[in-house]
């Protein structure tokens, strides 16, 4: 077998390893459990995966079902004709190799027109939506996508430019839940784009080339073919290794906080409805500052609240509300009330989250 198809087979089992620890109360016990859906654009890196996946369930390397892949693309109709050509394309590598394929075509440049979001952001947002509802019909517990280590230090690098904190030094986690019994798996994130063309090349496979990813007007195309060549070339031939070591680290350091914050939450939580959450300050008299800020972060992620709008200054903010101070208006109309040793965190009634 490839060293590439090992490769991808040996992040599988570990997304797999991931997956069993996220399932507390229910396993998967169906035939169907493990059913994949393939996120496929025609480009190198997803025919790639493709190609690894099937030659491992042909092969009968993993534990699947005899149906249990199934490739999805999305048309952006972005690059007209040639977007349709790139469709029908797939369609006929996804036919010869007997892989169930489901595209849909949506005109993403009219939406993000209507939108006050970047084209880029229309796009991922359309894409997800898109595999999930996808999933759900193909009864597909998994979505798989192609990123790969590249990719990794792209998205590593891109956070650091825009400012992050260290949970952002992550880049793209392994696996990521979506709903319940879904999970987005990326197998090939230990792969480099070199290990992706070679195995291309070894077994013969043809992909489609997406020219807009050279378009230097997006941030991610200009962090690709601009600052990393220069980073290799200027300061460190080995800094995309550099950077995806830093990636692991942060990811192992960042689990670690969030069993912390759980517990600090756990204690200062007072009480919680799907409108407010009420907070014990004494409990976090003691706690680090880092600390409470997550706390204050975990609860925005719990109650779907947007966060788009809020900078480290709204986070400072609240955590010198736990300290002193009455009354503190956040972004999209969250309001944080302090009332002794109390510390209330609300919706406003009619206010929508982004």
């Amino acid at each position: 077998m490839h060293q590439f198809v090992q490769a991808v087979k040996q992040g599988l089992l570990e997304c797999h390893q991931r997956i069993d620890a996220e399932q507390t109360t229910e396993k998967y016990i169906s035939s169907r459990a493990n059913r994949i859906l393939i996120a496929v654009s025609g480009g190198a890196d997803s025919v790639a995966l493709m190609r690894a996946l099937d030659q491992l369930n042909k092969s009968h390397a993993v534990q699947t079902a005899p149906d249990s892949l199934v490739v999805a693309h999305l048309n952006h109709g972005l690059r007209g004709d040639v977007s349709d050509a790139d469709a029908a394309w797939l369609g006929q590598e996804c036919a010869r190799l007997s892989i169930p394929f489901v595209t849909e075509k949506q005109e993403l440049h009219l939406t993000s027109k209507e939108s006050k979001e970047g084209l880029e952001e229309v796009s991922r947002k359309a894409r997800y939506k898109f595999l999930t509802r996808v999933a759900h019909e193909q009864e597909c517990t998994q979505i798989a996508v192609a990123h790969t280590r590249d990719d990794q230090v792209e998205t590593v690098l891109h956070h650091l430019i825009r400012g992050t904190g260290i949970a952002g030094l992550r880049g793209i986690p392994r696996i990521r839940p979506l709903e319940q019994r879904l999970f987005l798996i990326r197998p090939m994130l230990e792969l480099s784009l070199d290990d992706v063309l070679q195995y291309l090349k070894d077994c013969g496979q043809d992909f489609r080339t997406d020219e807009s990813n050279t378009d230097l007007s997006f941030t991610r195309n200009r962090i690709r073919h601009q600052l990393i060549p220069l980073l290799k070339k200027e300061f460190n031939p080995n800094v995309a290794q550099a950077v995806h070591r830093l990636a692991h680290q942060a990811e192992e350091v960042t689990a670690i906080v969030a069993e912390q914050v759980d517990q600090i939450l756990a204690d200062a939580t007072l009480d919680q409805n799907q409108e407010t959450w009420r907070l014990d300050c004494k409990v976090l008299q003691n706690v680090p500052d880092y600390l409470i800020r997550q706390c204050f972060l975990q609860i925005w992620q719990r109650m779907s609240w947007s966060r788009k709008r809020m900078g480290f200054d709204h986070w400072q903010r609240l955590l010198m509300l736990t300290h002193s101070g009455q009354k503190l208006s956040l972004p999209d109309q969250v309001e944080a009330e302090r009332r002794e040793r109390l510390l209330i965190l609300r919706k406003l009634k009619n206010a929508s989250s982004e």
